[in-house]
């Protein structure tokens, strides 16, 4: 074979494997960008739950304190 042709053989398989290499990358990226979005949502909705929650907490505090404060001030009266 000449080797010109030769080149042109390799340049060719050259440019088939990188673009099978892109191809192979992009389904990757494809895959991961869901992953990474149903992780992205679900660490959203933990945080607006643990936010809840901390208010839930935040207001039970602020209602035993009154009580507190109330039991306190019937009993010095």
């Amino acid at each position: 074979m000449p080797r010109a042709e030769l080149t042109r053989m390799g340049i060719a398989c050259a440019v088939a494997i990188v673009a099978m290499s892109l191809l192979a990358l992009d389904a990757v990226v494809d895959v991961n960008s869901s992953a990474i979005t149903k992780r992205i949502e679900m660490a959203q909705a933990s945080i607006a739950d643990a936010a809840i929650s901390q208010h839930q907490f935040a207001s039970a505090v602020q209602a035993w304190a009154r009580r507190g404060h109330q039991k306190q001030s019937s009993a010095i009266e």
